[in-house]
């Protein structure tokens, strides 16, 4: 029983470091409802419920499984976890998308 116990201890430390890590490193996925027209990348979004998929370089927007806009992205640190999933726009261009639960957001790039 003695030689199994360090290996269940390293287990345990090994689980949440690797899942923290997944949280920055893989793709963060949410369904967001855009109420009013705006812009990404020079590309209009009208009002609908969109896809929105980032990863570590950019940000995918899809609508009925199609890819309407892309824009390279910057990782922030959130100072609490939000509790939807949002778009921030300024003067109708998308600047910021906040992750339902997560403590980082992405800042659009351009």
């Amino acid at each position: 029983m003695n030689f199994f116990a360090p290996i269940l201890a390293a287990l345990l430390v090994a689980v949440p470091l690797a899942a923290r890590d997944n949280g920055k490193t893989g793709k963060t996925t949410a369904e967001v409802d855009i109420l009013s027209a705006c812009t990404l990348a020079g590309k209009q979004l009208k009002p609908g419920t969109y896809q929105v998929t980032a990863d570590d370089a950019k940000v995918t927007i899809q609508r009925n499984g199609k890819v309407v806009a892309e824009a390279p992205v910057t990782w922030k640190d959130e100072t609490t976890k939000p509790r939807n999933s949002n778009i921030v726009t300024v003067e109708d261009h998308v600047t910021e998308i906040h992750f339902n639960g997560k403590m980082r957001y992405v800042s659009i790039s351009g």
